[in-house]
């Protein structure tokens, strides 16, 4: 065996040999309320809905958070994920309008969960991107820049041993740039844009 086949035999054997040491590392969690989320191994199941001028977008199965950790009184930065999704929004001019849309979280997000049972969360750079809209069950693309963003979830509750469930009002969501969204921006704006807005978010502990 020649020395470079050697090394890269050892560096992998080294490799292996350390992977179930992470694993049980990164897995162990601590009692409530110190709760540690499994890093990158295994998403919490997150459900809620983010509700847009009262039309409520549900956060669709699949929805997640990853790479969070909640414990108090330490308080750690997270990661959510969600699919794509549909809301059904009255956008003026054009009606009831099914939107075909998707939130995106590029920032980080703060979870604590506090003694007795005080739970909240704050999730920074969340963007919620248009893909299309149907009217009167046409089909209208929206381009690929019809981005509304950043947005602040912030939101308080409770939790205990199963879930924390969480709540806030007054979300802002700033409008997008006038030449976005295939030409529909200002009416896109005008329904969307603003701070009449609430999100519910459950994340399962």
């Amino acid at each position: 065996m020649t020395i470079r086949r050697f090394r890269a035999a050892t560096a992998l054997v080294l490799f292996v040999a350390t992977l179930p040491l992470q694993a049980q590392t990164d897995a162990v969690e601590g009692t409530l309320p110190d709760k540690i989320f499994r890093h990158k191994i295994e998403g919490r199941p997150v459900s809620g809905q983010f509700a847009i001028n009262g039309f409520p977008m549900p956060f669709p199965a699949g929805s997640f958070a990853n790479s969070a950790h909640q414990a108090s009184p330490a308080v750690y930065g997270g990661i959510f994920y969600f699919p794509p999704s549909t809301v059904q929004s009255n956008v003026n001019g054009l009606g009831l309008v099914v939107l075909n849309t998707q939130l995106f979280h590029q920032g980080t997000s703060t979870n604590a969960l506090a003694n007795p049972n005080a739970a909240s969360i704050q999730m920074t750079n969340v963007y919620l991107q248009l893909y299309s809209a149907t009217v009167s069950g046409i089909p209208v693309p929206l381009g690929n820049d019809c981005i509304f963003g950043p947005i602040l979830f912030s939101a308080q509750g409770t939790w205990n041993a199963a879930a924390a469930t969480m709540n806030g009002s007054g979300i802002t969501i700033p409008p997008v740039p006038s030449t976005a969204c295939s030409g529909y921006a200002t009416t896109l704006n005008n329904s969307i844009a603003g701070s009449n807005n609430s999100v519910s978010i459950t994340i399962t502990l």
